[in-house]
């Protein structure tokens, strides 16, 4: 029996076959916009879960939501649930003691998230069978616990990792914590520095392994004395494989020396020497959380889709794919992936935590390094790079790639820099900036937009300046902002048949705004309802995408921060027939339209996982490709 729990979409599925088929098992999950985290069967009752699960709560952090948690328990192997804690941090481990059921440990907290009371929770102990809970921190310095291992022969030892880099609490640092007493006392055993895993050898108790955002340790004394395995630059590697977090792990339960490891930048790890050494252990696996999905204009069968795993390609129209990982490529986090109109074996693809940009020209067999940016160090004080890649349309040796970066929202004085618009007039092979005299606080780039019939002339979205335009492909720039009701631009698109018809996607709720000569004057969009919930209302949400069926008719995606409603994600229109549109809802899946978007019914048999980021569709209108966040990509034949 398997149990899995999806990301940002309420879903909890078992499998009673190892995972060939699975049954979604989620009634009493009241929270659309849950994340489940972790699951904790009981070993004397299989019936008995428990699921720890993140909620999100809409109050904006400095770089995420702030969240709060749950714990759910089912006694009838799934077929309904029922809370039986809720708090102010999300739960990320549950431990049963095997001895006696009704004693339960939780770890509440994880790296890169803001706790809704901003202070966190530390570790919770039931003694009843999560009926009632208290907190047993004394002894942890830090309350965000990403990570609760339990000693495989004695239940009452347990070590926690501790630590959190989220920008409103300027890196608190943790350490690796030990109990002896079942969290009555805790010690720290190692420190100082964010640490995310700490797992025991099931075959030798005395051999524990510690991961961080920044190495990965060692003990053979039972977590009282630690050898550094490794450190590379910025963050965790493995070490000259791919940069990230260690997230969890697990070691061989015969071989204490083999263990696994998941990485937050994407993949998973293997190393035979106790974490001396590693290798890539991910062939085969397509990602979780995807952000792009495109198919060849000239063959439907090849699919590209990118995320946080890397990039990946499908050469059977989605049947199965192959990890494109290799190299330069082992990076984290992919953002968007292009490929050029005219040559479309040629794909670059865009990294936000690296400042790094690729080039394959042979359909991701093999991957170029065509521009790292110097001052971007993937480290988690500087781990912003690239967001958007375009190729122009008029002409594809011509390509656009922007970055964001906030400024430090707790220190005003200490602005960290973004580095704006670069571009390339040789299809990617080199790279130069094209930001001009576009002032230093409007290099905060969300989205760019290039005139479909003029590679120079182009405009840009920014979170604090709003919107401005360059005729001369970067060389000068100019702020078009009036009429405006915010400079937070969410997206922008430009008309095909009018380039002085544009299009604005705005955030904090301002709505969606049209310029009908070429930006100089906005007015908002008419017809256009923008659907937020009272309690967002304050803060609004922003724009995702938008695209083009007619020159009059706007097609607008939202996102409400992870606010349990309807998001649509992404809009595609049928090459073969304009009037046949689709979209996908973050929440409730996919939709066709069939009269140019007046009326709607939902697609969704075969789709078991409805938290759809993108569309995409083949040349031929003949399939539809959606990309998931934690389920992977779906097709389905479109009939005429």
């Amino acid at each position: 029996i398997v149990w899995a729990g999806f990301q940002g979409s309420k879903g909890i599925f078992k499998s009673y076959d190892c995972g060939e088929t699975w049954v979604e098992m989620d009634e009493g999950i009241e929270e659309e916009g849950i994340t489940i985290r972790s699951f904790a069967v009981d070993p004397k009752n299989h019936d008995v879960v428990y699921a720890g699960a993140e909620i999100p709560t809409g109050i904006r952090g400095i770089e995420f939501e702030k969240v709060r948690g749950k714990i759910y328990k089912t006694v009838d192997g799934g077929k309904r649930w029922f809370a039986v804690w809720e708090g102010d941090n999300l739960v990320r481990t549950i431990i049963i003691d095997p001895r006696d059921s009704n004693v339960i440990y939780a770890a509440t907290g994880i790296f890169d998230r803001e706790a809704f009371n901003d202070v966190g929770v530390g570790v919770l102990k039931s003694t009843d069978g999560g009926r009632s809970w208290r907190q047993i921190n004394d002894g942890l310095d830090n309350l965000f616990v990403g990570f609760l291992e339990m000693h495989p022969r004695n239940p009452d030892v347990l070590f926690a990792a501790a630590g959190n880099n989220a920008m409103a609490y300027l890196g608190r640092m943790g350490g690796i914590y030990k109990t002896e007493d079942g969290g009555e006392h805790w010690r720290k055993v190692l420190g100082d520095d964010i640490f995310t895993v700490v797992v025991i050898a099931p075959s030798d108790p005395d051999i524990v392994y510690a991961g961080s955002a920044s190495a990965f340790y060692r003990s053979e004394d039972g977590g009282e004395t630690w050898v550094r395995m490794s450190k590379p630059e910025g963050f965790w590697g493995p070490p000259g494989i791919r940069a990230g977090v260690p997230i969890s792990a697990v070691v061989d339960p015969d071989d204490p020396y083999t263990i696994f490891v998941n990485n937050y930048g994407g993949g998973c790890f293997k190393s035979t020497d106790g974490g001396r050494t590693w290798v890539d252990s991910s062939k085969g696996y397509t990602g979780a959380d995807l952000h792009a999905i495109e198919v060849d204009p000239r063959s439907p069968d090849i699919v590209y889709t990118i995320g946080r795993s890397g990039p990946f390609k499908s050469l059977d129209g989605g049947e199965s794919w192959i990890g494109l990982a290799y190299g330069p490529a082992c990076y984290a986090e992919w953002y968007d992936v292009a490929l050029n109109p005219s040559r479309p074996d040629e794909v670059i693809i865009s990294d936000e935590h690296m400042g790094v940009i690729l080039k394959s020209r042979d359909g991701g067999r093999s991957w170029e390094e065509v521009f790292k940016h110097p001052l971007v160090s993937g480290s988690p004080d500087d781990r912003h790079g690239f967001k958007d890649v375009r190729f122009a349309p008029s002409e594809p040796d011509v390509v656009y790639a922007v970055m964001c970066r906030d400024r430090n929202a707790v220190d005003e004085g200490r602005a960290r820099r973004s580095y704006g618009v670069y571009k390339s007039i040789d299809g990617g092979d080199t790279w130069f900036e094209a930001n001009g005299d576009l002032p230093l606080d409007a290099r905060c780039i969300n989205c760019i937009a290039i005139d479909p019939q003029n590679p120079d002339r182009i405009f840009i979205g920014t979170l604090r300046r709003g919107v401005f335009v360059s005729t001369d492909g970067g060389e000068s720039w100019e702020e078009r902002n009036s009429g405006l009701r915010s400079v937070d631009v969410r997206s922008l698109a430009i008309s095909p048949e009018n380039p002085d018809l544009i299009y604005a996607g705005l955030g904090e709720g301002a709505g969606f705004f049209i310029s009908k000569d070429g930006g100089k004057s906005w007015e908002r969009a008419r017809g256009v309802e923008v659907v937020c919930p009272p309690y967002l209302l304050p803060l609004g949400g922003g724009a995702e995408g938008i695209s083009f069926d007619k020159p009059s008719i706007l097609l607008i995606s939202q996102t409400s921060y992870g606010i349990p409603w309807s998001v649509i994600t992404s809009i595609v229109i049928d090459p073969t027939d304009p009037r046949r549109l689709f979209l996908s809802d973050i929440a409730t899946g996919v939709y066709v339209s069939r009269d140019g978007g007046r009326s709607w019914r939902s697609m969704n048999e075969g789709l078991t996982v409805k938290a759809v980021k993108a569309l995409a569709i083949s040349s031929d209108g003949g399939t539809l490709y959606a990309a998931t966040s934690g389920g992977g990509v779906f097709k389905t034949s479109l009939q005429r």
